[in-house]
């Protein structure tokens, strides 16, 4: 727990409000509360600030008289986030064997496991040699881990989970923000990853956990080997996703949906019930309607994509046109 004049000083911020103040964790404008630290980076998120019950707000000037609560007033406020978020990431020292505080019913345990503190595992799972699991993490029934896998603290799995080996489940997401001399700087997540029940995970598959909030597996998922989920995904109930797929930050997929391998799906999009992506295709808006789509182009100057993408939309109209034009030459 952290004061807020401690916090303004680490981020070399201007305080607007009570030094004294602690705070505890970090949350979304929505869902903090009094002892969370929240942050905006721009108007466009201005409704959600005006109504928040965070205890502090990062924003810039621009915004302050928007903000309901103390501020903590920066130039880079994304960068301020990225810095202060490390404060509350607990680390976590792996320790050989079963910690004393973990709760086990009836499960078949490798000797070779590392279990951390607080863990839950259901009844009948079986834990395959040379698996992690740390604090905090919850395991439901009939789980089955094969050897080599690795889930991180504080995540959730439901009943009838199967992992394959060397997959990751809760893996820290690929945030970063940028100062003005150029050097990246590591955004901690601090969110977890739940899955539901009767999930399988293919081997070498990596989940990311959420930056503030959870990344989401809904039951009945399949998700393939060699396939990366970024931080804040949500993949729908009974949806399957073929090997080699990346599926980028905060994008959602809704229910049964089929993802063919090698897919690429960029970040913050949303695609609805049903739809099926045929393999290597690349997704980058946002799919409303059921059914089968396919986006395949060799690789060129993002300036000629750019001029071959703006043709081929048209490709269709020109058909038309030439048409009409051919069918009144034959007429002459």
């Amino acid at each position: 727990m952290h004061t807020l004049g401690e916090i303004a000083e680490f981020i070399n911020a201007k305080l607007v409000g009570d030094a004294s103040v602690k705070i505890n964790g970090i949350a979304s404008l929505q869902r903090s509360n009094s002892n969370q630290l929240s942050y905006i980076v721009n108007g466009k998120h201005k409704r959600d600030l005006i109504s928040s019950q965070a205890g502090v707000v990062i924003l810039d000037k621009s915004l302050l008289d928007d903000c309901p609560t103390n501020a903590l007033i920066v130039d880079d406020v994304y960068l301020s986030f990225a810095k202060i978020s490390h404060y509350f990431k607990k680390q976590i020292t792996h320790q050989a064997g079963i910690h004393p505080s973990a709760k086990i019913n009836n499960a078949k345990i490798s000797t070779t496991c590392v279990i951390g503190e607080n863990v839950i595992i259901g009844h009948d799972c079986v834990i395959g040699p040379n698996t992690i699991i740390e604090d905090n993490v919850t395991i439901g029934d009939n789980a089955y881990l094969y050897p080599n896998v690795t889930i991180l603290q504080g995540c959730l799995l439901g009943k009838n989970v199967v992992i394959s080996s060397g997959a990751v489940i809760g893996s820290e997401g690929f945030g970063n923000a940028r100062d003005n001399q150029g050097r990246w700087h590591t955004i901690a997540h601090l969110g977890n990853v739940v899955i539901g029940d009767n999930v399988t995970i293919g081997a070498n598959t990596a989940i990311d956990r959420g930056t503030l909030e959870d990344t989401e597996i809904h039951s009945g998922v399949r998700i393939d080997n060699l396939i990366h989920i970024a931080h804040n995904v949500i993949i729908g109930q009974d949806t399957a996703i073929a090997a080699n797929t990346g599926i980028a930050g905060s994008t959602t997929l809704g229910k049964r949906c089929m993802i063919g391998g090698m897919v690429g799906i960029v970040g913050h999009l949303n695609i609805c019930d049903d739809v099926v992506v045929n393999a290597k295709s690349t997704v980058d808006k946002d799919i409303k309607t059921p059914g089968v789509y396919t986006g395949i182009m060799p690789l060129m100057s993002h300036k000629q994509w750019q001029n071959v993408g703006l043709w081929l939309v048209k490709l269709d109209k020109i058909t038309k046109y030439l048409n009409i034009k051919l069918k009144n030459l034959k007429g002459k």
